[in-house]
């Protein structure tokens, strides 16, 4: 059903369904937007994320590869290139995080714990906390210039409203799966 609604919604966007195999990376790239702009950095971390999800993809499905160049280069354009409309984009993470609800269940099975998988929330948080300490928010002038604010408030808020979200999600399947 989850699954159903993502790909209706890629669907009114002229957006390939493999991006349902994408669909973690948006909370990433949702922070990296949190600020208005991307930086280089940023945008180089998270393709060094979208190679390694897509292999772990690959890896577990015997070498068969998952998502396209072509479709990772199509979101590229999409999400991370050009700035999104951010109602549209917090439409796709309030989504995804209901498609990586449910694929987390099937992840946390023990023969994949070590896969680096977006969909395993986990590597979500960490990807997500990658993207928002990669260009530091401001320096505390009070401190001399010497600490610069890893983090800045709007990615804080966006981390920690994604993962309330997704533990929203994953408590409402849990529940309808006992």
């Amino acid at each position: 059903m989850n699954h159903d609604r993502f790909s209706s919604f890629l669907s009114q966007h002229d957006l390939p369904p493999s991006f349902v195999y994408l669909a973690p990376i948006l909370p990433v790239v949702q922070v990296m937007w949190a600020d208005g702009r991307n930086q280089m950095p940023e945008r180089a971390k998270l393709h060094c994320i979208i190679e390694s999800h897509c292999t772990a993809l690959s890896d577990l499905a015997g070498g068969v590869e998952i998502v396209s160049a072509n479709d990772i280069e199509l979101f590229d354009r999409t999400f991370i290139a050009n700035r999104p409309d951010p109602r549209v984009l917090e439409m796709f993470v309030g989504l995804a995080s209901e498609v990586v609800a449910h694929r987390e269940l099937a992840f946390n099975q023990p023969d994949n714990q070590t896969n680096e998988s977006l969909f395993r929330p986990e590597q979500l948080f960490h990807a997500c906390m990658e993207i928002a300490a990669t260009c530091p928010a401001c320096k505390d002038k009070s401190l001399g210039g010497l600490f610069a604010l890893r983090v800045a408030k709007q990615e804080r808020s966006l981390i920690e409203k994604t993962f309330e979200l997704f533990q929203t999600n994953l408590q409402s399947i849990s529940g309808i799966k006992q």
